[in-house]
């Protein structure tokens, strides 16, 4: 189990109370947003909003809980609550538990994932407004992060005909 001083790993309180499924949950989410994060592909002045970690991930309210605050603990993000932004490399300390809400909202941007097929990268959003696809978002989702297809197959494959039941 992590020690107190292991910035790489979630701490002992950060993952008490969880099960060991979810402990194990919060320590995979955690070390995949620390390296997306250390590597620049969540940039800083990002928000990660925990609603969008428990779909990316399938976890639930108590692991994004614990994910945000290894985030904050280990200087990677600011801010408490549902949502964290992403900290300046220079800023990189343990965050204070007091923070001024000064910042403006308008100014964060939300960290996506990104989707390439047919030369181009794109959010599902984006995908979903471009002329080939031919399914909405939730089935683009589905077909991509829960059934696991191809992206290019998952745009452009016509939606089978919905069972009556």
């Amino acid at each position: 189990m992590p020690t107190e001083s292991d910035t790489t790993a979630l701490l002992v309180s950060e993952v008490s109370g969880l099960d060991p499924k979810e402990a194990n949950q919060a320590e995979t989410a955690f070390r995949t947003l620390r390296k997306a994060i250390l590597d620049g592909v969540v940039p800083p002045g990002a928000t990660i909003d925990g609603a969008d970690l428990a779909n990316d991930y399938k976890i639930d309210g108590e692991v994004v809980r614990a994910v945000l605050k290894g985030l904050t603990h280990n200087g990677l993000a600011r801010g408490t609550g549902r949502s964290v932004e992403v900290t300046e490399p220079s800023n990189r300390r343990p965050a204070q538990r007091n923070r001024s809400a000064t910042s403006s909202k308008k100014h964060r941007r939300r960290w996506s994932m990104y989707y390439s097929a047919f030369g181009e990268t794109k959010t599902l959003s984006q995908w979903t407004d471009d002329a080939r696809c031919r399914v909405d978002y939730r089935l683009l989702y589905a077909r991509i992060n829960v059934l696991g297809w191809e992206v290019e197959r998952a745009l452009t494959a016509l939606p089978g005909p919905r069972s009556s039941r």
